[in-house]
């Protein structure tokens, strides 16, 4: 991962230890929540890998394990790759008898990530599911931070294909659902909640919702996500389909007008 030519020789030792200890135990992240959410799309998106995804049939039915590799493009480390490992979960609430075999798959993996990411469907006004499970992995709570995927989908329906963002109407629309599933969660989490709103299948705010996985990353592993920070907005539009490069560019520029602490 790291590029140690020309490092102080003083300095050799410790960055061989933090090698070591990144690819022993590298930052990790579970990605969990109900069926049809798109867990496993947006782990694609992210993080550019293959897993299967159907709208029709069941998911995963176990806790798929990725060694993510993603490719640093900016800063001192460009040139280098970094990895995470990640978790895809199998959905909860399609079929009463395989819950109770999930949820046991939930409390065996979620103890070994160091963040699980928790998303709801923006079109999915139920959370009583979502509140309940939240209630019986209550012992994980404190790793546990929330997205709303498939914001692309709410209505009206007339999403800005050339700018790649929710039309007027849409975004107000989203902010409610964001007030709204913001505050149910919060009755089951038992403190505020802060929700991302992201589709995966636009690219749309992935680098934002990357950022929040990462500041609620327990202090004391926080430092090997931080390695894996140097990237841009452009990191997540790279294999991005149906934009073309002046629109990509356009969109990493008003990234990066409005996250300038980020650019």
């Amino acid at each position: 991962m790291f590029n140690l030519e020309g490092l102080s020789p003083a300095l050799l030792p410790l960055m061989q230890k933090i090698e070591e200890e990144y690819h022993r135990n590298p930052p990790s992240i579970a990605v969990i929540g109900l069926s049809g959410v798109g867990k496993s799309t947006t782990i694609n998106a992210m993080f550019n890998t293959n897993l299967t995804v159907s709208a029709t049939t069941r998911g995963t039915t176990k806790f798929e394990s990725i060694r993510a590799r993603l490719d640093i493009q900016r800063s001192d480390a460009k040139g280098n790759s970094a990895y995470l490992q990640v978790y895809d979960a199998p959905g909860l609430g399609e079929d009463i008898k395989l819950d109770p075999e999930y949820l046991r798959m939930y409390e065996d993996v979620l103890p070994k990530c160091d963040v699980a990411l928790w998303i709801v469907a923006a079109r999915n006004r139920a959370l009583a599911l979502d509140q309940m499970y939240l209630k019986r992995l209550e012992p994980y709570l404190d790793k546990i931070v929330f997205a709303i995927s498939q914001v692309d989908l709410v209505d009206p329906l007339d999403w800005n294909q050339h700018d790649n963002l929710p039309s007027d109407t849409q975004k107000e629309h989203i902010d409610k659902i964001v007030r709204d599933r913001s505050s149910k969660l919060a009755d089951a989490f038992g403190r505020p909640v802060t929700c991302i709103a992201y589709s995966s299948t636009r690219y749309y705010r992935l680098m934002q919702l990357y950022e929040h996985i990462i500041a609620n990353a327990p202090e004391k592993r926080r430092w090997l996500f931080e390695l894996v920070r140097a990237f841009d907005a452009s990191d997540w539009l790279k294999q991005a389909s149906g934009l073309s490069d002046q629109e990509k560019r356009d969109i990493v520029a008003k990234f990066e007008r409005e996250n300038p602490a980020l650019a």
